[in-house]
């Protein structure tokens, strides 16, 4: 079996070409990301990192007797109490703002770093690599600098404002923080409290001093007290998001594969019969197609396994570039995932073969040559269970997530189980609309000639090779309709929930990604005439009955208690915003029906200074689409914001009778100088729209792309196959008149006709996907109508029909081809003269 499947692939290598294609791509996708994937997992950068070298280490506790991050803070009397024991190092973690405009700084705009004083830079094993330490008030050293800025100025902006400092010295990059040290007088000035205080007498004498508001962390359990405890696994969420997104996909994309190979053994029932008449048996026949797949599979698979990691390195730079993993990230060679791509690859081949191989051995000899020239059913009985199975499960999971949590409806990560299922749904079921659509489109051009009525009568009596072609085609554009449409409703139901809790005219940003507002910049806007300005502060949050432990962590935002219903209308569920005072806080609804809270009942919430305030549950609002909703009053913050809790915008909104031109010019000037820059709130919005696309179409661009090109290949491979068996069928064609443009003609309008109704197909998937995630997201937003890439599905759609439509003439002009169907012409020819009969 195994010499006469080697002699087939030989013979037939044009008809294995496309599933040889497809297997490899396919192995080499799944290679790539097991390795990415394997990669996010574990701890890259196991042990202390921050404090490497420090004995011990005492750190702030949150109310739950965790490690409180910054901004929190050691109380004064734990410091002194600590600092009695012998020597102490004081680490200050506060945020700065580095601005560019100096040779070797940032490549744009401003970028957000932390501050530290230089005392603490041998905690971390920070190593000067150019310049010395910071001498003065007016010196820092840059982390991870380029050796160039040692000497210039460089703009710093703290919470006390920007100021020009001269860069003294650089060190070596660290994956954990980007750093500027300070002196460490200027440190304390800058950031008064003390986030970690390093000990070094005997850690018994230490936990004695730190007391219960502290703990103390020695040996491995200093990772608790560095920035990123995981050692680097938290920074990797993304990139572990997207590599298990796209396995999914290539998993659920895996059907091509069967398909492909399922096809190219129905391409040769008439070979299958023949080996039935000259006495093959059943096993003879099975086992003869699944050597075949198993000698394509396995060359396949281990090139694409070989392909897959080669081309890791191609997709580290592409995410470490575009900001889906950190700039440390590495793919690492694991055998154990080329091993396992290897495993799938041959599977995948040997379960398509196998599945068209018992059909065909099942035919008894009499019955196999007739049943080989005749049309086949192309939707069999598993096929439709596995169909109807696979909506159901959709519309069920999109009925669960709208009952008990709609607000995932938002994030493609989990929600996208409901597009897959319901594109694989609508690709298995596919073939029962193909009839009716064939039909229905063929209609008005069967009157004006016989190629349209050649075109029908093909496709309604080769269903499976039709079947064939528009499968890969709904799940193209099916996938690149549902996953987008759902990417980008959530994005404007996002906006749209933003939008309508927000009543400002203006707004006030950090001019740096992530940094926060200074304490000159909001004294400046305060003093702008015309306007009113709100200040939003983000804050952590722990959440407690007035007798028992701490029920939750929220994110919560410190504003006046009257914007509340002014300037920020959240959607009110229980209770009412008018009115609120200092002793008044608002929950959404997740947080109170998670933690058993209820209106007007009284709640101890500490802040990270550890304070406790016991504050009124005043209201009950709608779970935000980003995070928690939680607001308090921004008088409840520590005095002076000494826990360096500043806001990271501010709303600012005209006061009746201002003259709008002259306010924003007060406020250019107002600006000046300051590390903030200001926009109207529907600008803001359109920057955000636009970044959240932008962010859409990385992802895209990974996910999607490989699947999307895993489909065309197999649109290429299917009708390439078709219409390379179709030789004989175009000769005939030839002889009863037909020219070659008409021939032509004819199979490419069976491609685009594959094609076309596929796109309706997945058309449907994405319609009743924005149907069912509709079911979620009115529940949560109001104001936003549906979103629908017609670009990226357009051009999806358009790429199908060039490549379905070039794969089905190509064979037919090819020279080899154009001899083919000469040379069988001709025997045809002289068959009929010679008047033999078959």
């Amino acid at each position: 079996m195994l010499s006469l499947a080697l002699a087939t692939v030989r013979t037939r290598r044009a008809g294995f070409a496309g599933a040889f294609l497809a297997l490899v791509l396919g192995t080499a996708v799944i290679a790539m990301m097991a390795l990415t994937l394997g990669a996010t997992f574990g701890t890259p950068h196991p042990g202390p990192q921050r404090f490497a070298a420090a004995p011990a280490v005492v750190v702030p506790a949150d109310p739950r007797g965790d490690r409180a991050r910054p901004p929190a803070s050691l109380p004064d009397r734990t410091v002194a109490a600590v600092a009695a024991t012998g020597r102490v190092t004081a680490d200050r973690s506060f945020p700065v703002t580095v601005s560019s405009g100096v040779p070797g700084g940032p490549s744009a705009g401003s970028r957000s770093a932390v501050g530290h004083g230089w005392s603490a830079a041998g905690l971390g094993r920070y190593r000067l690599v150019a310049g010395r330490a910071p001498a003065g008030d007016g010196e820092v050293v840059v982390g991870g600098g380029a050796a160039e800025l040692v000497g210039r100025a460089l703009s710093v902006g703290t919470a006390d404002g920007v100021r020009r400092y001269t860069v003294a010295g650089v060190t070596a990059p660290v994956w954990f923080e980007d750093a500027v040290f300070f002196g460490d007088r200027t440190a304390a000035r800058l950031s008064p409290p003390v986030n970690a205080l390093v000990a070094y007498a005997p850690p018994d004498r230490v936990r004695a001093a730190a007391g219960p508001g502290a703990l103390v962390r020695t040996g491995d359990g200093r990772v608790d007290a560095d920035p990123d405890p995981s050692g680097g696994a938290a920074a990797l969420s993304d990139a572990q998001a997207m590599a298990g997104t796209t396995m999914v996909i290539a998993a659920s994309v895996a059907m091509f594969v069967i398909a492909t190979f399922a096809f190219a053994v129905e391409q040769r029932r008439r070979e299958l019969a023949l080996l039935r008449l000259v006495g093959a048996t059943p096993r003879q026949v099975r086992r003869t197609v699944l050597a075949e797949a198993a000698v394509v599979g396995a060359v396949a698979s281990a090139v694409g396994c070989v392909l897959g990691v080669c081309a890791t390195g191609v997709l580290e730079a592409w995410m470490t570039g575009h900001g889906v993993a950190p700039r440390w990230f590495s793919i690492g060679l694991e055998p154990v995932a080329p091993a396992c791509a290897f495993l799938a690859g041959v599977g995948s081949a040997l379960l398509g073969a196998a599945s068209a191989a018992l059909r065909a051995a099942r035919v008894r000899p009499a019955e196999a040559m007739r049943e080989a020239a005749v049309g086949r059913r192309s939707l069999t009985p598993v096929r439709a269970v596995l169909g109807v199975g696979m909506l159901a499960g959709a519309v069920v999971a999109g009925w669960v997530i709208a009952r008990q949590a709609p607000e995932t409806a938002v994030n493609p990560r989990k929600y996208g189980s409901v597009p897959l299922l319901f594109t694989g749904g609508w690709a298995l079921l596919a073939p029962l609309v193909l009839p009716a659509a064939v039909r229905l489109a063929t209609r008005p051009w069967t009157r004006r000639g016989a190629g349209a009525l050649l075109v029908r009568q093909n496709m309604l009596n080769s269903r499976r090779r039709a079947a064939a072609t528009m499968v890969p085609a709904v799940i193209a554009v099916g996938l690149v309709a549902t996953m987008l449409c759902v990417q980008a409703n959530g994005d404007r139901a996002r906006l749209a929930q933003a939008r309508e809790e927000t009543r400002a005219d203006r707004v006030v940003v950090p001019a740096a990604a992530g940094g926060r507002l200074d304490r000159p910049t909001l004294e400046a806007l305060r003093a702008v005439p015309g306007v009113a300005a709100t200040s939003v502060t983000p804050v952590r949050a722990y959440i407690g009955k007035r007798s028992g432990p701490v029920l939750d962590s929220l994110s919560a935002q410190a504003v006046a208690p009257g914007a509340l219903g002014d300037v920020l209308r959240p959607r009110v569920v229980e209770g009412s915003l008018d009115g609120l005072g200092d002793d008044a806080v608002v929950i959404d609804r997740r947080t109170a029906e998670s933690n058993g809270l209820t209106l007007g009942e009284r709640v101890v919430v500490r802040l990270p200074d550890g304070v406790p305030h016991e504050l009124r549950i005043a209201a009950v609002v709608r779970t935000g689409l980003s995070g928690d909703t939680t607001y308090m009053s921004s008088a409840l913050l520590p005095a002076g914001n000494r826990a360096g809790i500043t806001p990271d915008r501010v709303l600012l909104t005209y006061r009746p009778g201002t003259d709008r031109a002259a306010v924003a010019d007060r406020l250019a000037a107002a600006l000046r100088g300051c590390p903030a820059r200001t926009a109207t709130v529907g600008d803001w919005f359109t920057a955000m729209e636009t970044g959240l696309r932008e962010k859409a179409d990385t992802a895209a661009t990974v996910v999607l792309g490989i699947s999307v090109g895993y489909a065309l290949i197999s649109v290429a491979n299917t009708l390439a196959m078709a219409s390379a068996g179709r030789r004989r069928e175009f000769a005939a064609l030839g002889l009863t008149g037909a020219t070659r443009a008409q021939v032509l003609c004819m199979a490419g309008g069976e491609a685009l006709l594959a094609v076309g109704v596929g796109g309706i197909v997945a058309a449907g998937a994405g319609a009743a996907v924005l149907a069912v995630q509709r079911l979620s997201l009115d529940r949560i937003a109001d104001g936003y109508g549906p979103a629908v890439p017609w670009g990226p599905v357009g051009a999806t759609a358009v790429v199908c029909a060039v490549v379905a439509t070039a794969a089905a003439v190509l064979p037919v002009v090819l020279p080899a081809a154009r001899s083919v169907v000469s040379s069988v012409a001709s025997s045809v020819t002289r068959v009929g003269r010679g008047g033999a009969s078959v």
